[in-house]
Parts: structure tokens; sequence; C-alpha cells
């Protein structure tokens, strides 16, 4: 297991490394579009340094401390666990684009996008639900304020924009 745990950590250091180099800008003295903003390279370039550390303290720990006999996936039950958390996360993707299907001619809308906020509902209310075991009324709780507070903090706070849903377009939710 040790070779693989060092290579995807090196694997993640060179994405990383790419990220920091693609997002040098933020260190320009033009960065910024008011005094004292830091421009929008700054986040990525941090974001992508704080990986890469945290992956070279991975890649040492893989080399320096010892392995157990065991395998990491013994059986049907830890696929079982790895699905659980990538199929959601999947759905999620796909949900906040949506799919369309693109001919010459037309455009087909197999599955209108959910958008950021409405994706991050559903996927948080599942989460709870199915692996946090929440309460109904927590869920709904979780569902409901947590894309609020998202929207609140990038919508009105930050004013970036996010992928908007079906519903935005339709005018039923400001979101």
């Amino acid at each position: 297991m040790r070779p693989y745990q060092v290579a995807t950590a090196a694997v993640i250091v060179l994405i990383a490394a790419v990220a920091m180099f693609d997002s040098r800008a933020a260190f320009s003295p033009s960065a910024g579009t008011a005094p004292g903003d830091v421009g929008a390279r700054w986040y990525p370039f941090w974001a992508a340094g704080i990986m890469g550390v945290a992956s070279v303290v991975v890649a040492y720990r893989a080399l320096t401390t010892p392995q157990g006999d065991e395998g990491a996936f013994e059986g049907s039950r830890s696929l079982f666990a790895v699905l659980k958390l990538a199929v959601p996360m999947l759905t999620y993707a796909v949900l906040i684009a949506g799919i369309k299907w693109r001919t010459t001619d037309f455009t087909y809308t197999v599955l209108p996008s959910f958008g950021f906020y409405l994706s991050t509902a559903l996927y948080m209310g599942l989460f709870a639900w199915w692996l946090g075991r929440y309460k109904i009324w927590w869920v709904g709780a979780i569902a409901v304020i947590f894309p609020i507070v998202i929207f609140a903090i990038f919508e009105i706070g930050f004013r970036v924009s996010l992928p908007k849903s079906f519903l935005y377009d339709s005018g039923i939710l400001p979101f």
C-alpha cells in the first residue's frame, strides 16, 4: 500500500504546483481591482499551496509509519463504504451542471441544471439523512439553511455568482 500512497501524494503535489504556477499572478501589484483587494487568484494559489504541503506530509508519513498487514479494502463492505461517498459526489457534480444533448440542429435538455445551491441542498440533506442518521427536521434544516448561508456569503458578501438552477430561470428561487 505504501507505494500507492506515496505516488498519489506525488501526483497531488504536481497538481498543486501547476495550480500555484497558473495563479502566480496573485502576487502582481495589479492583482486586485480595488485598494486592499487581493484579487481572484489569491485563493487558488494558497489553496494549492496548502494542498501541496499536506501531500508532502502524507508522503512522509506513508514512508515513515509502519503499515499494517491488512489491505485498506477488505471485502464488499469496504467497497460499499467507498461507493456510499463516490456515487453521491458524482451525482452532485452532474446535478450542478445538468445534462444536455446537442446535435447540429437542436439542444435537448435531458436533466435540467439544478445549480450549485439546489444541488447542495439535496447533497447535504442526503448525507445528513443517510450517513448522519439525523432526524428529519434536522435534515430539512440543514438542506435549507446551508444553501441560504452559502448564497449570502458568496452572492451577497463576495459578489461571486455561482451556477443557478432551472428554478432561478423561471423566477421561483433567487438561486
